[in-house]
């Protein structure tokens, strides 16, 4: 871990990966985190399926997957494969 900082620092002219900062920034996160909402958006690349072929039993499975990322985080589900 230290190396890739030690690299990150290099390619970035001196600038640090880490913050610092006291414990009153840190509060102020806190008090900041409440008021936002995440967003999740989840991307199934799937380029061995394909539109045209899919089963049953595969559109199945992807409307379950579905229904599992919109009741547990509401968010966004797209499946990308071949035409």
């Amino acid at each position: 871990m230290h190396g890739r900082a030690v690299q990150y620092v290099r390619r970035n002219s001196g600038i640090s990966p880490y913050e610092s900062a006291g414990p009153k920034d840190l509060f102020a996160i806190r008090d900041q985190a409440r008021l936002l909402r995440p967003r999740f958006h989840t991307l199934i690349a799937h380029p061995g399926l394909q539109v045209r072929r899919a089963t049953k039993e595969q559109l199945f499975l992807l409307v379950g997957a579905e229904k599992f990322v919109r009741d547990t985080s509401a968010g966004d589900f797209t499946v990308s494969c071949s035409r």
